[in-house]
């Protein structure tokens, strides 16, 4: 006699369609064959797994258009086939898939785009944390400000784009038509982040992006200023670091204060 588990497995793998024989276990249909109502089966499958991805790269759905988007869910499924019950996972590799299967690869802004929608989904979901203000600072001794180190909050991420995805997300965003793709003449930095209960993103300075990779080593003020003054307008760069610090704790991308060399907290 077959258990229950082993029906409900061989069930689920003729699904999936890495099994054979599923159809006998289904009732024969009043029209049609258990063959065909096994393939509708499948085809609802496949159109929720394309649901995920829809709810998760909405502004790509809308670039591509339903026609192209689905089609592409369909190959991005045969290709990464759900291995998690977690839906929330299921189109983690979306991004490098774009990046590398054809005829997506051709179109370096998708793989950019989906990369840009996946930040702020992950930004969104990440760990709450203690959230630096303006007071924080102003607690701290002058005289040993230059050996503060910064902790970033854990909904921050940090990458580069060689395309205009940007404005391409900012138009979609706004429901108007987007710009034709470009590549741009030389890489440009994003940084990701959630502010209060949504999740942002802007470009960053080659400037700022440097200082924000200071902060991610654990570097102090100190050093931050150092390196600033070494990009440019060494006169100027106390004042530049102080800017940027400033406007990083009003973004709540600070979330913890500590002496150089100390902790984390």
């Amino acid at each position: 006699m077959t258990s229950l588990s082993d029906l409900q497995r061989a069930m689920q793998d003729g699904i999936l369609g890495g099994g054979s024989g599923a159809e006998t276990l289904l009732a024969q249909p009043p029209r049609g064959s258990r063959a065909q109502r096994l393939r509708v089966y499948q085809a609802a499958y496949g159109l929720r797994l394309t649901e995920f991805l829809s709810n998760d790269y909405e502004k790509l759905r809308c670039y591509l258009g339903e026609t192209r988007f689905n089609a592409m869910a369909r190959a991005y499924t045969a290709a990464h086939p759900s291995d998690t019950p977690n839906a929330r996972w299921f189109s983690r590799h979306l991004p490098r898939f774009l990046q590398t299967a054809a005829p997506y690869s051709r179109q370096p802004e998708l793989a950019e785009l989906a990369h840009l929608e996946q930040a702020l989904n992950d930004a969104f979901d990440a760990p709450d944390a203690p959230v630096v203000t303006m007071a924080s600072l102003a607690a701290i001794d002058p005289s040993g400000f230059s050996n503060v180190c910064f902790d970033l909050a854990p909904a921050l991420r940090s990458f580069a784009v060689g395309t205009n995805v940007s404005s391409l997300w900012s138009s979609l965003r706004c429901e108007e038509a987007p710009p034709a793709p470009e590549m741009l003449e030389r890489p440009a930095r994003l940084l990701v982040w959630r502010q209060a209960s949504g999740s942002r993103f802007r470009i960053l300075g080659e400037e700022e992006a440097m200082a924000i990779d200071c902060v991610t080593q654990g570097l102090s003020f100190g050093t931050i200023c150092e390196m600033i003054a070494a990009f440019d307008d060494p006169d100027g760069a106390a004042m530049r670091a102080a800017s940027y610090l400033r406007g990083w704790i009003e973004a709540e991308i600070i979330s913890g204060l500590r002496a150089g060399g100390g902790a984390r907290k």
